[in-house]
């Protein structure tokens, strides 16, 4: 079948098999799909326009029977040009065409990145010229509220209820539009409930909101990580679980744990 899953986001969306094995929630959904065709990106500290972005460059590839997820962080975040593009596709069987080009990087990830001293390969996170000139800790929010930098006036912008409402508006644009299954998810609960589905939406329908950090405090520090709020392996599960029976149509009936 030609059907293809779509999965876009952050480090939300990532499959990490030191954590979850072949557990996480993107995974699952993959090999429990009712197609032959999926394509999974993702990229930690992505920002919510890069998702979108990734995903209006493929729309036109989207055909009418496809299932489609976005995964969308916090709007505090924002980007920087990177003065050279790479392909970045974590896990797809469909042509390379369908590749997006990973031509921006977090604001936040960037800095962090530059201060690491053996940080290999650091020409990948250089910015286009002349960003790549500034310090790179001017795109760290200082932790001074009184002091504010230009990160945390970025972030103040992108997270004001203006820019709130304007994606609130698009988001529902879009998904009103558009042929297919387009199912708006995010970890955070700043977004219209009636358009996405939020942590307290996801919480309520799951019954669970289980964080490594969570796991780490309810087994004495024998499991877990003691500073990760990624998703735990059992919260990767249900969620899977979740999307898996409520749209049936789109996966395989019997859900299996691989």
């Amino acid at each position: 079948m030609d059907r293809k899953l779509w999965i876009i986001g952050d480090s939300f969306t990532m499959i990490d098999t030191g954590r979850y094995g072949k557990n996480s929630w993107p995974e699952l959904c993959i090999n429990h799909f009712k197609g032959d065709n999926h394509y999974l990106s993702s990229v930690a500290s992505r920002d919510i326009q890069t998702v979108f972005d990734i995903f209006l460059e493929n729309l036109y590839r989207i055909k009418s029977d496809d299932f489609v997820i976005l995964m969308l962080p916090t709007l505090t975040r924002f980007r920087l040009p990177l003065a050279t593009p790479y392909v970045n596709v974590s896990k797809s069987n469909i042509s390379r065409q369908f590749y997006n080009t990973n031509s921006m990087i977090g604001g936040t990830q960037y800095s962090a990145q530059m201060k690491e001293p053996n940080m290999p390969d650091k020409e990948r996170f250089r910015l286009e010229f002349p960003l790549s000139e500034i310090d790179p800790m001017v795109f760290q929010p200082s932790e001074n509220p009184k002091t504010p930098n230009v990160a945390n006036i970025i972030q103040m912008i992108n997270s004001s209820n203006a820019f709130i409402n304007n994606w609130n508006s698009i988001l529902k644009s879009i998904q009103s539009y558009v042929p297919f299954k387009l199912l708006y998810y995010s970890w955070e609960n700043k977004l219209d409930t009636t358009i996405v589905n939020t942590k307290d939406v996801i919480t309520k329908d799951l019954g669970i909101w289980e964080t490594l950090q969570d796991v780490y405090c309810n087994t004495n520090g024998e499991k877990g990580d003691r500073t990760d709020g990624h998703w735990s392996e059992d919260m990767n599960i249900k969620f899977a679980e979740h999307i898996i029976k409520n749209y049936s149509q789109y996966f395989n009936d019997e859900f299996k744990i691989l």
